[in-house]
Formats: structure tokens, sequence, C-alpha cells
């Protein structure tokens, strides 16, 4: 018996080949297809009926129930190559297009039990096994393309829903932004607000908004900071020295007049310091004017053993060239002196954060934010105090001494800043109708 292989790009080919090479009596042994996808085939001539060692090796399950099993008694006799051939042919023609991954050949060897040569002309079991195989591979592409479409809805489904999530987040955001926008608060402020709250879209977002935006505001306020020595400084007309007088008019009010004194360096403006000699002969304590005849650190030891030492310092622009000298004095002072800056809620946002940067120089202990009576929007003035991380100390709302002014909270501030945006919103919306 002689054994020989054929390889060819496909089954057809290659039996052409068996044939053309060793003729119709050749006994397909085995076909396999090859890792480089070509199909192998081992042929016998004067087959004896024995397999060659190699052959005899048990065959997986997978590749017996693929074969094709003869219904006749002798099914052991082997095919000849005229015989597969035109079994090939018909398959080639039965077959749908092999464009998905269950009909490619297996890999791995396999035997091809067919009847014999004898019975071949219109075999029924060869149309019945061409046919049964032809509907379960049809069948099997029905059943993937159900499951491709039903993938294909999940996902669909999937992207609609992140597609309405994110709308309504980009929504609910938006409107966020629009309210706290409202109240004059800072893009950084406003961006780093919304980073930090994770918004749901519900009732209580605007309420978690306020209350975090709360926790922002660095506040300093005890008992304490009304007593020892304080310096008030800040631009012209801002309210130091109506500041001044509300918080020593308190202080004479619950502990007395003794260990009050008001101190002023304002030299530079005529009758400067009368305000506050007129507070003190109200108040009857004393007042002293620093100028230049005097030092303020001979002053402040003056008066050290005092409960509260209030001083108030000239007014000046930024970019006024004698602010510099005001600045020099404060830097000189003694160590116990606190600086407290005072803001004005009526002024722009690029003025209040000007204003901060040329005083910080001194190193400011904390803020006082006057005139929240008169402005229309408190977030300009908390935005800068929290970009700036400025302690507020003192909130001053009015004229009347010694009642407008307290001590801050962030609550309240917080709250007073959106009663002030809603008061304007109403009133601006009043005189735009007429109404």
């Amino acid at each position: 018996m002689q054994i020989r292989r054929f390889r060819a790009p496909d089954m057809r080919q290659a039996i052409r080949k068996v044939r053309d090479a060793v003729g119709p009596d050749a006994v397909i042994l085995s076909n396999q297809r090859l890792p480089t996808g070509e199909i192998e085939i081992v042929a016998a001539l004067d087959y004896d009926g024995s397999l060659p060692s190699s052959m005899t090796s048990k065959r997986p399950e997978s590749t017996r129930n693929e074969s094709i099993s003869s219904p006749r008694p002798d099914s052991n006799v082997n095919p000849s190559a005229d015989y597969l051939e035109r079994i090939e042919r018909a398959k080639q023609q039965t077959a749908p297009p092999k464009n998905t991954s269950i009909y490619e050949e297996p890999r791995q060897e396999t035997r091809i039990e067919m009847p014999s040569l004898a019975d071949d002309k219109d075999d029924p079991s060869l149309e019945e096994a061409l046919s049964v195989r032809n509907t379960g591979s049809s069948q099997q592409l029905r059943e993937m393309e159900l499951e491709l479409k039903s993938v294909r809805a999940m996902l669909e489904q999937h992207q609609q829903n992140e597609s309405r999530s994110a709308a309504r987040e980009s929504s609910v955001e938006t409107r966020a932004r629009e309210k706290l926008k409202g109240l004059g608060l800072s893009e950084f402020v406003i961006s780093r607000l919304i980073d930090d709250i994770d918004l749901k879209g519900r009732e209580d977002d605007w309420n978690r908004l306020l209350a975090h935006l709360a926790d922002y505001i660095p506040v300093r306020s005890s008992a304490s900071e009304f007593r020892g020595c304080i310096a008030f400084m800040g631009p012209t007309g801002v309210g130091k020295t109506t500041t001044i007088g509300k918080i020593a008019a308190q202080h004479v009010l619950k502990h007395g007049s003794e260990g009050v004194v008001l101190i002023t360096t304002d030299t530079y403006r005529i009758a400067a310091h009368e305000q506050l000699r007129t507070f003190g002969r109200i108040l009857n304590v004393p007042v002293e004017v620093v100028n230049e005849y005097s030092d303020l650190n001979e002053v402040l030891a003056k008066y050290a053993h005092y409960s509260l030492v209030l001083v108030d310092t000239a007014g000046m622009n930024p970019r006024d060239s004698n602010l510099e000298r005001q600045l020099l004095m404060m830097k000189r002072a003694r160590a116990s002196l606190k600086k407290l800056l005072v803001l004005p809620c009526t002024s722009q946002r690029q003025v209040l954060k000007t204003v901060t940067e040329v005083y910080s120089q001194v190193q400011l202990d904390g803020c006082v934010l006057s005139k929240l009576d008169e402005s229309a929007s408190l977030g300009e003035a908390i935005s800068v105090v929290i970009e700036e991380g400025l302690p507020v100390v003192y909130i001053a709302d009015g004229q009347r001494i010694p009642d407008d002014i307290e001590p801050a909270r962030a609550h309240n501030l917080i709250s007073r800043a959106v009663y002030t945006a809603e008061h304007y919103s109403q009133l601006y919306g009043s005189l735009k109708y007429g109404s």
C-alpha cells in the first residue's frame, strides 16, 4: 500500500489533485485544515484495509460527531477521489456563503467515512446528510442574527440612557450656575462648588450648594476680637471711622468707658480726625493723634494696659504714593496690633481684589465687610475673601451706632447674599416693566 499527502487551497482542488495523481481508485484516509489555511488529504493506493500507526490514534469526539455516517452495513469501505469530489461539489452548491466563523474547517485531523462507490448514484442518505447540515447551518445563522440584534438593542438603549442622564445633569448644572451667578459669585468659586457637590436634580440641591458655599467662607469671630489693639485699614470712604465708632460704643455700653482709647494716624486730610474726636467726646474716651512729631509705637506703648485700643488709618487710593509710608508704619507697629482691612460690598470685584493685594503687604489678620445695606450684590465681596483666604471678622450694614455691626457668621452672610439678590432682582423687574 502506498500513502501520499496532497495539499491545496480548498477541498475540491485537493481531491482533483488526488484523482490526477493516483487515479480514481485512491482511498482517502484522512483530511485536515492546516494552520496556513490549506487542506491536506492523505490518500492510499492499493488499500488493503489497514491503517498506518499514525492514523490509528483516537479521533476527537467533536470530529466523530461531525463525520457523515452511512446507513449501509459496509460503511467501513473508504471512498474514492471521484466520489469525494462529487460530494464536495454538492456541498459547495448547497452551502451558504462562508462569511462567518462557523463554516471554518476544523483544524484537527478528521477521517471521513462514506458509503462505498458501488451505490453512489442518487444515494438518498447523501442528500439527507447534506440537507441536514445545510438546515443546521441556517439555524445557527438565524440564532446568531437574533443574538446580534439583541446585543445591538441593549447597546442602543444604554447609549440613550447615558445621553438622557448627561443631558439631565447638564441641565441641572446649568440652572445651578445661573442661580450662583445671580448672587454675584466669581466663575472660580462657582466651578469649585459645582465640582464639589454632586447635583441630583432635587429640591435640596440649592440648599446644599449654599451650605457648602458657607463652608468656603473663612470667618474669625469670637469675644476676644472685641479686645486688644486693632487697626482698621482701607481706601477712603469705606467706613473705617464709622466702624471704629460702632465697636467702641458697644464696648462702652457693656463694660464702661474705662480702658478704651481711640487713635488716628490720618493727618493727610483737613480735619480728618474731628469725626473721631466727636466719638471720643460722646463716649467719654481719650483720642490720640499720631503725626510727624509722634510715633505709633510710642502711643501704643502708652495705652498698652487698656483693654481696647482702636486705630484709625488714613484712607488712600492704592495708587497713592503716600500709601507706602502708611503701610511702612503699620509694618513697624507692635506685634500685638491686629490689622483689619475694611472692604465695601458696593465695590467691583476687581477693585476689591486689587485693594486686598496691596494691603496684604502688612500681613492682614482679617477684614470687615461694610455697606451691606447699600450693595446690590454680595457675591463679589464673598468671592474675594474666598479666593484670597482673608477671614471675615465683622460685617457692617448701616450707619446706626452702635447697632449696625456684628461678628461675622458664614451662614448669616450667605442668607443675606441670597436675600439681597432676590430683593434687587424683584426691584429691577418692577423698574423694567413699570409696575
